[in-house]
């Protein structure tokens, strides 16, 4: 079997989602090269939609955090009294990015309305824009470059939840919508292989093979 696909599956299966990381920074060097594989993602018709925020203060993280769980929590109230229970689980899923020494915030831009009339029929108008899922492929890279350079990640998305915590927080730039936060550091855990579905669960060819 070809080496190089070899090689990019063993890096593939070697990523994990990293939640408890090490109390050590992470240099610019290594940003800058994490950053340098996101630029290399498609998108659509190359726009290039991302933008990422960087932060690095340990003390702004752990408020960012903190205004999130509290926001979360003020939200959770009003959940009915079934699901009430899994609120604090919320939370703290939300806010394990306050144990991160870098936390960067991915950006799309907004998709144009220009098209507007061709989206009728589309029931997810934003993904058929294509903006957040260019900004998701270039996460994908950055996941898997940090995974090259010895760095954990995790992709969290529920923080996005708490909008105005976050905008508290965090001076968006003007047309620009948060896609997620993506935890960076030094893992200080060693997750087991999470299970995967077999392809054949996964996967159905809708045409009859072609004779050769």
């Amino acid at each position: 079997m070809n080496d190089e696909y070899e090689s990019l599956l063993g890096r593939l299966r070697a990523r994990r989602s990293i939640r408890d990381f090490q109390d050590l920074p992470v240099s610019r060097a290594d940003l800058s090269r994490l950053f340098e594989a996101a630029r290399w993602a498609p998108s659509n018709h190359n726009r290039q939609p991302w933008r990422f925020l960087v932060l690095e203060d340990r003390a702004r993280i752990a408020a960012l955090a903190a205004g999130v769980g509290r926001r979360l929590g003020e939200l959770a109230e009003s959940l009915p009294a079934v699901a009430a229970p899994h609120a604090q689980e919320l939370v703290r899923h939300a806010t394990v990015f306050g144990r991160a020494p870098v936390v960067i915030v991915a950006l799309h831009r907004r998709p144009v309305q220009l098209a507007q009339p061709l989206m009728r029929e589309a029931e997810t108008p934003v993904l058929v824009s294509g903006e957040p899922l260019s900004v998701a492929m270039a996460v994908q890279n950055l996941l898997l470059a940090a995974t090259a350079l010895g760095l954990g990640t995790c992709v969290l998305t529920a923080p996005l939840l708490a909008r105005s915590a976050v905008e508290a927080a965090i001076a968006l730039p003007a047309g620009c919508e948060p896609t997620c936060f993506v935890a960076v550091g030094y893992p200080a855990e060693t997750p087991p292989p999470p299970r995967r579905k077999e392809s054949g669960l996964i996967v159905e060819y809708l045409d009859s093979p072609t004779p050769p």
